[in-house]
């Protein structure tokens, strides 16, 4: 089950740690977790949650002329499957089944009588369509001995839009026009005709590129779960906290920090406490995780990290947009 959590990585962690050393003999380690992050839309498309929405790839004439040069087709398919993919994956619409249609669409895109076939079809309310797809694979292959490794330049134009099915309107539309690398390295005993036939076929590299795009524009539709690694603190003398952080008993692991939040030694006390920011963070309460972190400066100004600070401030304003999103 997922929590609803937002982590970030602490930059400069490893660069601080000296400052974490006890004057004691209390010996004082890191481990780190791995969670998954909530992230927010770049964009907020408002695609009401009572609504349905089909997914539609447009066709175009060399996918039924035969002509096995292009792949412009197969793209189109290829990155409607992987927008419904993605898309059941976040939590916005990991409830919804979206049909995938393709339609032998014109030059100029969907027609309005290609959006009504899949309205009688699909009873959708909203159309994601992937209108465009162009690409120039096989004709710009490029051998770089300098950086001992060869590579694909593949530049390419796509059109996604989304469409009130309804009132026949488009609310959003994103254009990319842009160029993919996708490159192989050699071994330092390969020919140079071997690594040539290490390189992916025009068919892999459509999958490849269809993929990668299809998750770059769903997550900036739609929330998307990240994995991220998280740190905290070991001492001695709250060893047993790390055996509930490995069972994942993050409130269990916090009963022990909570014992020595006030300990005489002024370092101790701020490493627990700043596992307690962690564990609140970790639990989604991320108003007390601040709160916790300001103890670590009063505790003891060296231990104290504005840095992450401001992580946390902005995981609060993250928070709000994912909140608005998922109402």
């Amino acid at each position: 089950m997922k929590k609803n959590m937002v982590v970030r990585h602490i930059t400069l962690f490893m660069a601080v740690m000296s400052l974490f050393l006890l004057t004691s003999c209390e010996s004082v380690r890191y481990s780190s977790t791995k969670v998954q992050t909530l992230t927010p839309p770049a964009r907020i498309i408002n695609l009401p949650d009572t609504a349905n929405i089909a997914v539609a790839a447009a066709l175009h004439s060399d996918y039924f002329s035969g002509n096995e040069e292009s792949f412009d087709s197969l793209a189109t398919t290829n990155m409607a499957m992987a927008i419904k993919n993605n898309l059941e994956k976040s939590p916005k619409y990991s409830s919804y089944i979206f049909p995938v249609y393709t339609i032998n669409a014109g030059q100029n895109g969907l027609t309005p009588e290609d959006i009504m076939d899949i309205k009688e079809s699909s009873n959708a309310n909203f159309l994601i369509a992937v209108e465009e797809f162009k690409s120039s694979f096989h004709r710009q292959r490029v051998i770089t001995s300098r950086d001992n490794c060869v590579r694909i330049i593949a530049p390419y134009s796509l059109v996604v839009k989304i469409y009130n099915v309804d009132k026949l309107t488009v609310i959003d539309e994103k254009i990319i026009v842009d160029t993919i690398t996708l490159q192989v390295d050699s071994y330092a005993w390969e020919m140079e005709n071997e690594l040539m036939e290490r390189l992916p076929d025009d068919k892999a590299s459509v999958a490849y590129l269809t993929k990668e795009l299809a998750k770059s524009y769903t997550e900036e539709i739609s929330p998307f779960w990240k994995d991220e690694t998280r740190f905290y603190y070991i001492a001695d003398k709250f060893i047993r906290a790390e055996y509930h952080v490995n069972d994942g008993e993050w409130t269990e692991a916090m009963d022990v920090w909570m014992k020595y939040v006030n300990d005489e030694n002024s370092e101790l006390a701020a490493i627990a406490c700043f596992n307690m920011a962690v564990g609140c963070e970790i639990l989604g309460e991320f108003e007390l995780a601040l709160k916790w972190m300001d103890n670590v400066k009063r505790k003891n100004a060296n231990f104290y990290w504005e840095g992450y600070k401001k992580l946390l401030e902005k995981r609060i304003e993250e928070k709000v947009i994912i909140d608005k999103v998922l109402k």
